[in-house]
């Protein structure tokens, strides 16, 4: 057989499907092995009308906010400003975590809003909603309405987890806070959450230890992949 004879059998099959469509058979098969597999472990898999849905949980990355540099002031007061993007369509839970020692008279409070003037800082105008923990207490603060709740802490290594539910308008659903563990009995309030903020300033006061740790961030928690 010729090779302009073979060139032509093989587009023939091509255009058939006759090579590709195996193939491609195969791999989707593979694929939703592969995806059974991973979600046998963490979610069920339901079939419905020949769909196969599978929920993945996502990993998602926060921005990890770097802490003040040491102050030169008097008042040890020092602060550093994170630019970030607090949600999009689709985010469904803003997270904040404070890791550090607590002590009666340190005070570390993460700050957000939106940087109006755009000079790269949040100026006390812009910030909206600070929380954190303020010698001896676990607090929240609604900035412009002055609506503030606080929650007595015992000193030592502790961590804050601050987990926001969003509905579809990114708009607060359902707030949990912990500390290692244990639930704060804060109550939601509307002004929880803004998605045009995009400025977040972190503010040390006190002897504040070099291993706090302050993570922050906007996500979907969840990935819906359809398999035909």
């Amino acid at each position: 057989m010729s090779t302009e004879m073979r060139n032509k059998m093989a587009l023939k099959e091509l255009d058939d499907g006759q090579v590709l469509k195996p193939r491609l058979e195969l791999a989707r098969r593979d694929l939703g092995r592969a995806l059974c597999y991973a979600c046998s472990s963490m979610r069920a898999v339901v079939s419905i009308a020949g769909l196969a849905i599978l929920a993945l949980p996502v990993l998602a990355a926060r921005i990890a906010a770097p802490l003040p540099p040491p102050s030169p002031y008097a008042d040890t007061e020092s602060v550093t400003n994170v630019t970030f993007c607090a949600g999009v369509q689709g985010d469904n839970v803003f997270s904040l975590s404070i890791e550090m020692d607590v002590s009666p008279s340190n005070n570390v409070e993460v700050a957000f809003g939106c940087d109006e003037n755009g000079n790269g800082t949040l100026d006390d105008s812009e910030a909206a909603f600070a929380v954190g923990w303020d010698c001896g207490e676990w607090f929240f603060r609604d900035i412009a309405s002055d609506i503030a709740d606080s929650c007595a802490g015992s000193c030592g290594r502790r961590k804050l987890d601050w987990d926001l539910r969003l509905d579809n308008a990114l708009a607060p659903k359902a707030l949990r806070v912990r500390v290692d563990g244990e639930a704060l009995p804060f109550s939601m309030i509307s002004t929880m959450y803004d998605p045009s903020w995009n400025m977040a300033r972190v503010t040390a006061r006190g002897s504040v230890d070099a291993e706090t740790v302050i993570r922050f961030g906007a996500f979907a928690d969840a990935l819906v992949i359809r398999i035909r």
